[in-house]
């Protein structure tokens, strides 16, 4: 439940984000800052997985389980926010649904991987 509770947390706080500074990030005019929102999504990724799976002291197979547990509330949230992403995201054109899109795809993804990461310990 811990790892489901954060990845609701996270996802919040992104969704947070977007809908308040998203126009900085995600905006047809500045292809700077496009690249770089997903470029920052990688090792923001990893500061936000990594650490707690050490901290939790996960073995392999539940270093998996909590990536796929932190990525799982986002998803199925996101699929209602990307349906009504003009009501959600008032602050950003229209047609960047498909660049968020596939930046959300991008960051569930390197959550998945998170839980892929050798630490060293065995699964069991």
């Amino acid at each position: 439940m811990f790892f489901l509770f954060w990845g609701f947390l996270v996802w919040l706080g992104a969704t947070a984000i977007f809908r308040f500074l998203g126009q900085f990030f995600f905006t047809p005019d500045n292809t700077f800052f496009l690249v770089a929102a997903y470029v920052i999504v990688v090792p923001l990724i990893l500061v936000i997985t990594l650490p707690l799976y050490r901290y939790k002291k996960l073995n392999a197979f539940n270093q998996l389980k909590a990536a796929v547990f932190i990525a799982l509330p986002g998803m199925v949230f996101d699929v209602i926010v990307l349906i009504y992403f003009a009501e959600f995201f008032v602050n950003l054109d229209p047609g960047m649904d498909q660049f968020f899109a596939s930046w959300l795809l991008l960051a569930y993804s390197v959550i998945l991987l998170t839980g892929l990461i050798s630490n060293g310990k065995q699964r069991s």
